[in-house]
């Protein structure tokens, strides 16, 4: 796992939001960055994992590093860069819980250079990275580990760094406004973008379009998945519960289909869940092996 490691400051509005003016809510901390969050849902689960990220010498990087060894993560291979600060992403969500606004203060992570460890290692083991990674190192990575790679554009600010890679063999883990990046224009529904990043070389893709049916490209050949009605409680973490399941039954020996099922099964318990899932819950942990069970007979 390659990625993110930071602190997340969220705003949300207890009345009906309204922009340019104060409004009343709650402002909570926590523990943030894709590659982190995924990284700590699956050594919950109990699944075998190194972390590679950077944070600063200060209390939150502090703060980090020890909940990932909290959460029997490696963490052998972090940097603790004593000249940096730990970044930070402050989002505000209006009072259904909806994102309107956030911003980045994440430029430690630009300078930073992998480590040997992120190079090299088990050539069976999945690889994963998200968008966070400066373009050149994101580079680095595909070309070390090629299809064994999994590359997670994160938001439109990050999906262009991605771009140059979408030909390399990588599977691709993307929302709509995310794939019309990597595509170069407007897309209508997940489908298409797939479509179009099979155009551009990209062998196997996840394009997620929210309520709209996602699509799966693999090798080809386009497959949608409607996900099921579920009560929306909070969207914090849905898209990070989703990968994490996914990467977990990919990690079993599933095949591609199967592996998104569970991941959009983790989706909803995340959607039905206030704040970000602290674990996959056990039927999540459970459908992931079974999907690699049913690919082994």
């Amino acid at each position: 796992m390659v990625g993110g490691c930071h602190q997340d400051v969220l705003g949300r509005a207890g009345v009906a939001y309204e922009p340019a003016t104060s409004c009343p809510g709650m402002v909570t901390r926590r523990s943030g960055g894709v590659a982190r969050n995924v990284a700590v849902l699956l050594g919950r689960a109990g699944a075998p994992c190194r972390f590679v990220s950077v944070v600063g010498d200060d209390a939150a990087g502090r703060d980090l590093m020890a909940e990932l060894v909290a959460a029997d993560i490696d963490t052998t291979a972090m940097l603790v860069d004593g000249g940096g600060r730990t970044g930070t992403y402050l989002a505000i969500h209006d009072e259904a819980g909806e994102l309107v606004s956030a911003i980045s203060d994440l430029g430690l992570y630009d300078g930073f250079v992998l480590p040997a460890a992120a190079l090299g290692g088990d050539k069976d083991r999945l690889v994963f990275a998200d968008a966070n990674l400066a373009p050149g190192e994101l580079r680095r990575l595909a070309d070390a580990h090629g299809d064994r790679l999994v590359l997670d554009a994160i938001s439109r600010a990050k999906a262009p760094r991605l771009k140059p890679l979408v030909a390399s063999g990588a599977l691709f883990i993307c929302n709509l406004p995310s794939a019309e990046l990597l595509v170069g224009h407007p897309v209508g529904r997940p489908a298409e973008a797939a479509e179009q990043l099979a155009t551009a070389g990209a062998r196997r893709a996840v394009v997620t379009g929210g309520s709209k049916p996602l699509a799966i490209l693999d090798e080809g050949r386009i497959t949608e998945l409607t996900p099921r009605p579920t009560e929306v409680i909070d969207v914090t973490g849905v898209g990070d519960a989703q990968t994490a399941g996914l990467l977990l039954a990919l990690s079993a020996g599933a095949p591609l289909i199967l592996a998104v099922g569970v991941g959009m099964l983790a989706a909803r318990a995340a959607l039905a869940t206030a704040g970000a899932l602290g674990e996959l819950p056990a039927g999540v942990v459970a459908a992931a092996l079974a999907a690699g069970e049913t690919a082994e007979a």
